[in-house]
C-alpha cells in the first residue's frame, strides 16, 4: 500500500515543483477570447489583454504584448479612415514577432497614415469575410490587404472551429454560418496552471494527438489531383466569397489586395521539402482572384530570389512555419508601391523602401 502512496507523493511533489519553476518562465499563456455568435461572428481576443508568446519546450522566441481596444495583437487601436486595414489570420497576428516587425508595423512605419490589423489564429477566409463586413462600413479604410496562406484554401470547404466561420452551402446556394465561442469556466481555471499551458501550448500535446489520428484516418498526398466535385464546391464558394467581398461598403475608390504566401518548403529543399499547399490550390486561388479584377501579390517568385541571393530563411521552421520579420518586410516592401499607386497615399521615408530593394537587387 505504501509504495502507490510514496508514488503519488513523489509525482505531486514532482509537479509541484515544476509548476513553481514555469511560473518564473515565458510560459504561453494563451489569449483568452471574446465570446461569439451570429450577430458578432467575430474571432478575437478579450481587449487590452497581456499575453505571453513562446514556441517548443525550450520556450523559444519569448514575446510579451497586449491586445487593443478591439481584442487585436500588433495593431494600434482602431481609429477611422485609416490608410490600410490588413486582415488574416496568425501569419497576420504574428504573435512570434514584435509589432514593428510585423507586415502591418513596417507599412506603417512607411506610410502617412494608420495601419491597423484585425486578425486571429484560425481564421478561415469566411472570417475574413465576416471581418470585412464588419470593419469596413464603419472604418472606411483606403485599402484593405487580405493574406492567404496555405491553411485558409485547404481548409476552405471545410467545418470551421468554435469561434470562426465557415461557407455552407445549401437548397439558397453559399452561406456564412459562425461555430459560436463561449469560453468555459473550466478552461479559466486551469489558465492560471502554468504547467497545463506548457503542455497546451508550448509542448501542442492535443494537436499532436489530433494530427497522429488524422493521418491515420486520412492520408492524401499533397499533390493527389482535386475531384471534380470538389473542383466545383471550391469554384462555387470562392465566387460567392468574392462576390460578398465586393458588395461591402466602403469608401469610394478603396479595394483589396491579396498577398499569397509561397511554398516555402520547396525553396529550402526542392527534393525533399514538404508542400504546404495541397494540390492546385495556389493556382486556383490566383487565378480566380485575377479573373475576378483583384490585384495579386504572389509572394513566391519574391521569396524565391531572396532565397536565391541572400539565402536567408523566411520563417522559424522547422519548429514554427510562421512568417519572421524577413518575410514580412519583402511583402510590405511589394506593397508599397501597389498601395501607393493611383491613390495619392504619401510614403514618409521612401528612401528606406528604396535602399531595402536595392540592397536585395544586389545582394
Amino acid at each position: 500500500m505504501r509504495t502507490p502512496l510514496f508514488i503519488g507523493a513523489g509525482a505531486l511533489a514532482m509537479a509541484l515543483l515544476l509548476e513553481l519553476v514555469l511560473q518564473c518562465l515565458p510560459v504561453a499563456n494563451g489569449l483568452r477570447l471574446e465570446a461569439s455568435d451570429a450577430r458578432m461572428p467575430l474571432s478575437r481576443y478579450l481587449p487590452r489583454q497581456d499575453y505571453v508568446y513562446s514556441y517548443g519546450w525550450a520556450l523559444d522566441n519569448a514575446r510579451s504584448g497586449v491586445t487593443n481596444r478591439q481584442g487585436y495583437a500588433n495593431s494600434p487601436d482602431f481609429s477611422e479612415r485609416p490608410e490600410v486595414l490588413v486582415l488574416g489570420n496568425s501569419f497576420v497576428e504574428s504573435l512570434m514577432l514584435d509589432q514593428p516587425d510585423t507586415l502591418q508595423g513596417q507599412l506603417g512605419r512607411q506610410l502617412n497614415g494608420a495601419v491597423l490589423a484585425a486578425a486571429s489564429s484560425g481564421n478561415t477566409l469566411a472570417d475574413t469575410l465576416e471581418m470585412a463586413r464588419y470593419y469596413v462600413p464603419r472604418l472606411h479604410p483606403r485599402t484593405v490587404v487580405v493574406l492567404v496562406d496555405a491553411g485558409s484554401m485547404n481548409h476552405l470547404l471545410q467545418p470551421a472551429t468554435r469561434g470562426h466561420s465557415q461557407f455552407e452551402e445549401g437548397v439558397r446556394g453559399v452561406r456564412v454560418v459562425h461555430n459560436a465561442y463561449v469560453e468555459s469556466p473550466l478552461k479559466q481555471l486551469v489558465s492560471h496552471c502554468a504547467l497545463v499551458r506548457y503542455v497546451y501550448y508550448n509542448l501542442k500535446l492535443p494537436d499532436w494527438i489530433a494530427s497522429t489520428l488524422q493521418a491515420r484516418r486520412s492520408a492524401v498526398p499533397a499533390t493527389a489531383p482535386v475531384s471534380a466535385a470538389t473542383n466545383a464546391a471550391r469554384a462555387r464558394v470562392f465566387d460567392y466569397y468574392l462576390s460578398q467581398l465586393n458588395a461591402v461598403p466602403g469608401s469610394a475608390g478603396m479595394r483589396y489586395i491579396f498577398v499569397i504566401d509561397g511554398e516555402r518548403n520547396q525553396l529550402y529543399d526542392a527534393r525533399h521539402g514538404q508542400l504546404n499547399w495541397l494540390a492546385d490550390n495556389r493556382q486556383f486561388l490566383i487565378k480566380q482572384l485575377q479573373r475576378h479584377g483583384y490585384p495579386v501579390l504572389d509572394m513566391q517568385p519574391v521569396f524565391a530570389r531572396h532565397w536565391a541571393v541572400q539565402r536567408e530563411r523566411l520563417d522559424f521552421l522547422p519548429m514554427d512555419g510562421h512568417w519572421n520579420k524577413v518575410a514580412h518586410g519583402l511583402a510590405a516592401q511589394q506593397l508599397l508601391p501597389l498601395l501607393c499607386a493611383g491613390t495619392g497615399c504619401t510614403l514618409l521615408a521612401p528612401a528606406l523602401a528604396d535602399g531595402a530593394r536595392r540592397k536585395e537587387k544586389t545582394g
